[in-house]
């Protein structure tokens, strides 16, 4: 897809005379634990010494006044003396990273995919990180606490069909967990072929993540989402097959956040389209959907509700998409941003704000962009927006513009070749 992926993680060192943040142990992707957040950008496009879509991830070190452009950190997978980078690996896909502290070292790591069932760690670091790494087998990595025991585990895809594995942390260095369960997510109806594992949070809200699944049909032999189900957390790690959420509840891309700050995980589902690459809409219309944890109640937001800050029509296939979290007003309750094309304009992202009431468009606002990513790289506590548009990758800091930039504004490196693709931010 010529994927060039933008991840905001949360760490490396401010370096210079700045005073550093307080020290928050969990604040997501902290590599080097001085409290400041860090750009990952990369472009899994990229040739890496002849390799052709090899993929790399460099890392802006974070600041008081935002992220830095100077002397990037490029990670590649040759980096990592685990086997050398071969064409189409994507080290670094936006879809198959993650950043969160695996060893309990209270440094985020960095955990990506290469080729179809190669996952690599990346450690951090108190000098943030620094190429030591481990090699796993799987894909699709996704991070959280299954258990509820404080350590962070993986749900990782096996290669068989509807199997995961579920790796229970802490970790060693050698990538170790301390115990592993298989689990089955074979969809009971038969309707549905494919269970894709799409997201992680506590949404029954006893302290242990839940795994939200996608029950999906095949589509020129790709899953397309159809109906979500809940497998809930437990202290031995094995996962129990929960309800499949009702009201219509699916989306091709799932996020949780506590909207609401009740104490339970919400579901963002973006459903821009019935199936992606098509210009179908879906029943219902283009939207994004709220499901709030608990209740199980479910919302949503289309061109048709009142107080967004964009005005339709909008182009089909194009409202809700690529939705994404983070607490931008640093107020504790997380917001969402989502972009939408108008049909006389450029592509905007449009940011609502959570609030006890659930999300609200009281208060919303656009930028212009496509997708975004939410996430504190200062050390405040209040997230930035950071936006892919035609002018390169925009930081937001309230409502002012902190920072403008492209793939060639950044020294790579003599490995990278074939840059200057445009940058997208992936949360």
């Amino acid at each position: 897809m010529g994927a060039v992926l933008l991840l905001l993680l949360s760490a490396c060192g401010s370096g210079g005379s700045e005073e550093r943040p307080a020290r928050h142990p969990g604040v997501r992707s902290d590599f080097d634990g001085d409290g400041y957040g860090d750009l990952v950008v990369g472009d899994t496009t990229s040739t890496v010494n002849g390799k052709y879509a090899a993929g790399f991830a460099a890392v802006l070190r974070g600041s008081a006044r935002g992220p830095r452009l100077e002397g990037p950190r490029v990670v590649t997978q040759n980096d990592l003396g685990l086997g050398k980078a071969g064409e189409g690996g994507a080290f670094g896909s936006p879809a198959t990273s993650v950043t969160a502290d695996l060893d309990g070292d209270g440094r985020a790591d960095f955990v990506t995919q290469a080729g179809r069932q190669t996952v690599f760690v990346v450690w951090g670091s108190d000098k943030g990180l620094t190429g030591a790494a481990a090699r796993l087998t799987g894909s699709a990595p996704l991070a959280g606490d299954v258990d509820g025991d404080g350590h962070t585990d993986l749900v990782v895809g096996t290669g068989k069909d509807n199997a995961v594995r579920i790796l229970l942390g802490p970790f060693s260095r050698q990538g170790t967990p301390r115990r592993t369960v298989s689990l089955d997510l074979t969809p009971s109806d038969p309707e549905y072929p494919v269970a894709v594992p799409a997201a992680l949070g506590d949404v029954t809200g006893d302290g242990k993540d839940d795994l939200l699944v996608s029950w999906s049909i095949l589509a020129d032999y790709a899953p397309v989402a159809r109906a979500t189900v809940v497998y809930r957390g437990a202290a031995d790690g094995k996962l129990v097959k929960g309800p499949r959420l009702e009201g219509g509840f699916y989306g091709s891309m799932l996020k949780t956040a506590d909207v609401n700050h009740d104490g339970y995980a919400d579901v963002v589902a973006g459903l821009p389209c019935e199936m992606l690459g098509d210009s179908m809409v879906p029943v219902g219309g283009s939207r994004l959907m709220i499901l709030y944890g608990g209740t199980l109640k479910t919302s949503r937001i289309t061109a048709d509700t009142a107080g967004l800050p964009v005005k339709g029509p909008f182009m089909p296939c194009t409202f809700g998409s690529a939705p994404a979290v983070g607490d931008v007003d640093g107020d504790g309750y997380p917001d969402v941003a989502f972009s939408v094309v108008p049909r006389t304009g450029p592509e905007e992202v449009i940011l609502l704000r959570g609030s006890a009431g659930g999300l609200t468009t009281e208060g919303a606002r656009a930028v212009p962009g496509g997708s975004a990513v939410l996430l504190d790289t200062h050390g405040s506590r209040a997230a930035e927006l950071v936006v892919t548009g035609q002018e390169g990758i925009q930081v937001w800091r309230g409502g002012s513009r902190l920072l403008s930039f492209k793939e060639t504004d950044l020294d790579l490196g003599p490995e990278i070749s074939r840059r200057g693709h445009a940058l997208s931010p992936v949360g």
